[in-house]
């Protein structure tokens, strides 16, 4: 017990004299990313749709060399994807939001001659170390339009809700105390 008080002692200690600050905030995560070019989807496998250039990223959970997103913080996100199809009459936008690499939703979009756009949202429990990310659905007719840097086509998260784990908790009230 004299251990545990005297550990807890030193880190208040810490807090108090701003030398133990924490690399990202505990609480924020957020990022919009658009596409920048075209994509076709391949035939026969779903085709990872990754949303290049970022606008946002706050806490940097978004990867935008690889499309996804790694939950770093533990709790509820609002996930938000919207899709535009090729101005076609066979070429339709058909994209889904995975969790860990099962679907979660879909957006469908059809080109009939036109382009089309198409958005979908979701409110989701993550745990840390969760991936989320998008793919176009394979198939001959499936595609995503975009105009360089316009876009159409875009991917945004942000955490509604931290899991506050017990630690943390201390650490806020630690904190709120030395103010």
């Amino acid at each position: 017990m004299a251990l545990f008080i005297g550990a807890l002692l030193a880190v208040v200690i810490l807090v108090v004299a701003g030398d133990c600050k924490p690399k990202y905030d505990l609480t924020e995560s957020a990022f919009t990313a658009k596409m920048t070019r075209r994509i076709d989807a391949s035939p026969t496998k779903n085709t990872p749709i990754v949303f290049d250039l970022l606008l946002t990223n706050i806490g940097n959970d978004y990867n935008a060399k690889n499309g996804k997103f790694t939950t770093r913080i533990a709790g509820t996100y609002v996930f938000s994807l919207s899709l535009m199809s090729k101005s076609s009459p066979s070429k339709i936008a058909f994209g889904c939001l995975q969790k860990n690499g099962k679907e979660q939703l879909c957006v469908w979009s059809n080109g009939n001659n036109t382009k089309e756009m198409s958005s979908n949202m979701i409110t989701i429990n993550l745990k840390k170390g969760d991936v989320v990310d998008n793919v176009l659905k394979a198939g001959n007719n499936y595609a995503l339009n975009n105009y360089g840097q316009a876009g159409y086509c875009s991917f945004t998260g942000f955490l509604l809700y931290p899991e506050v784990s017990v630690l943390e908790k201390l650490f806020k009230t630690i904190d709120t105390l030395s103010k």
